[in-house]
């Protein structure tokens, strides 16, 4: 069985349960081909510990099937935790598929129960076979600490709540310069590599991520190509990157440049900007000023 069709699924499931306020986990329950169920987790909606994605997506196929789901293969973003390993087992369930493993999430420093599904179905003495890894980097996406953050901020967040983060966005930038630009080598560069440099600095980012491609005198501009927690909050919610980052981000930018030189600016190019294009076309220009 090809799995990655059904894993997308389960990941709009996870997108779902992160637009809502869950926990970001998705299931699809499939046999013969055929998609069974599908469901997220309801855990903080519903008030129900017991409410994980696997648990709901058994429960709508046990309605369907009745309890004995033999011959399904449930498709899960993270790997199931111990109670809805058993639940599988006590289903009777022939295989399961996961994107992310507890291993991982562990490692992430995320909190799980270390016990995974294969030491389960063992103990079961069962022979459920498992798929590990599906679609792994894109699941992954789904439990990044630093995506959370930015769902966490961005969600439901209204004109005012985009200016309180512009505004936080900007003391932390500034904050940061002030604190460490002594420690800068290129500050003493022409003042465009500079300020191209330090949002490299900033960021944690490389060249090869935000490649030059067209320098002046008066200007670079260059395409960011590299992760960005705000990009992939803002695919989760169904928010529009133009607007937030509009809103949030240029303006921060923009002051950071400054520091080195209040003659720089910052600005992007909202027709060239991710997810519409594969990279954010920005600029950094010297702002000519009029004197009388």
């Amino acid at each position: 069985m090809e799995f990655s069709q059904y894993m997308k699924l389960a990941i709009d499931e996870a997108k779902i349960s992160l637009r809502e306020g869950n926990n970001g986990f998705g299931a699809v329950i499939v046999k013969d081909g055929q998609i069974i169920s599908s469901a997220h987790d309801t855990e903080e909606t519903e008030g129900d510990p017991t409410a994980h994605a696997e648990v709901n997506a058994i429960r709508e196929a046990a309605s369907k099937l009745g309890k004995n789901l033999k011959g399904c293969i449930l498709i899960s973003t993270h790997e199931p935790c111990p109670m809805c390993s058993t639940a599988v087992v006590w289903s009777k369930m022939s295989g399961i598929a996961f994107g992310y493993s507890i291993k991982e999430a562990i490692m992430q420093g995320r909190k799980r129960i270390e016990l995974t599904c294969d030491e389960i179905f063992k103990k079961a003495n069962t022979n459920i076979k498992i798929y590990k890894g599906i679609l792994n980097h894109e699941c992954s996406i789904l439990y990044r600490k630093d995506v959370r953050i930015e769902i966490k901020k961005l969600r439901n967040a209204d004109s005012a709540k985009l200016d309180e983060l512009n505004a936080d966005s900007v003391y932390r930038r500034v904050n940061w310069f002030q604190e460490n630009h002594e420690k800068f080598g290129f500050i003493n560069d022409d003042i465009l590599n500079a300020g191209y440099n330090l949002l490299l600095k900033r960021f944690g980012i490389t060249a090869e991520e935000m490649p030059i491609i067209k320098k002046s005198d008066k200007e670079i501009v260059f395409h960011s190509k590299n992760f960005c927690p705000t990009l992939e909050a803002c695919k989760i919610l169904g928010i529009d990157t133009r607007k937030v980052c509009k809103k949030i981000n240029e303006n921060s930018t923009d002051i950071l440049i400054k520091q080195i030189n209040s003659q720089l600016s910052f600005s992007r190019n909202y027709e060239k900007i991710r997810p519409y294009t594969d990279y954010c076309e920005e600029m950094i220009s010297i702002e000519v000023k009029n004197i009388e």
